[in-house]
């Protein structure tokens, strides 16, 4: 560990690194203070520096100073860290920040080459979805997802709902939300061996994920009954839309 001055252009950013918040950026101008500068954590790596931590502050700074490629930064240099390592520590800095969001920190697992992350990653990309970034194929409840994904009987459980999700709605992760996949794991677990996949997707895909969620939600609102959760007032609306136009319907499963 050892601190230097480095000047703003020879700082890289790896693939760990999130895309650069400009709110957060502009909220750092705004309230800056010299006193309140942390050195930005940087590794030294195949002769060049790699900015692992601080990198919305030393942007901020770098603003401030005119755009001056030559701006100096302050830097705690860190010696001898593999890529996989900075990953590492990128994500342990980052995991109690209120400003990375859940994909932010489970790409820093990945960048680390985190076992059960690639495994994950792998599940999820399978399915035409992408973890983290901004495109329309982004999975939304990456959260809700990874839980499913950790729980008992998790990998197969999650690929049976991302058979659905995919299959309703292909490509459209921005849709599927923790509501939706909630919903959609009460659906299986109630009636995974009596649904028709092909009736379930004919149904659904008839319809906007978001526009699923807001009916849900519009339910859910107006019971009173604590029996009534959010993932079964999700669960009851899908099972109204399979069974729309159905002589054999379903039977919603009664609020525990």
């Amino acid at each position: 560990m050892a601190y230097k001055t480095l000047p703003f252009h020879q700082l890289g950013k790896a693939g760990y690194n999130r895309p650069i918040d400009r709110r957060h950026v502009n909220e750092i101008k705004r309230d800056f203070h010299e006193d309140m500068v942390q050195p930005a954590i940087v590794s030294y790596r195949d002769g060049k520096y790699w900015i692992v931590d601080h990198q919305h502050q030393s942007q901020a700074i770098y603003e401030m100073n005119g755009c001056d490629p030559n701006t100096p930064i302050k830097c705690d240099v860190r010696t001898g860290l593999t890529y996989e390592q900075e990953s590492e520590l990128y994500y342990r800095l980052n995991t109690g920040s209120k400003i990375l969001t859940f994909a932010d920190k489970l790409i820093g697992l990945i960048e680390a080459k985190d076992a059960d992350a690639l495994a994950f990653r792998d599940v999820v990309e399978s399915y035409g979805y992408t973890v983290g970034g901004r495109a329309k194929s982004s999975l939304k409840a990456i959260k809700t997802a990874w839980m499913v994904f950790n729980a008992r009987g998790g990998k197969e459980n999650l690929q049976r709902i991302l058979t659905l999700t995919s299959q309703c709605w292909p490509n459209d992760g921005s849709g599927v939300d923790s509501r939706l996949i909630d919903g959609i794991k009460k659906f299986l677990e109630y009636h995974g061996s009596e649904y028709q996949l092909e009736r379930f997707v004919k149904a659904m895909s008839a319809n906007n994920p978001r526009d699923i969620v807001k009916k849900s939600v519009t339910f859910y609102k107006q019971m009173d009954s604590r029996a009534f959760t959010m993932p079964y007032c999700t669960y009851t609306t899908l099972v109204t839309l399979y069974n729309a136009g159905l002589r054999n319907k379903l039977t919603a499963v009664s609020p525990n």
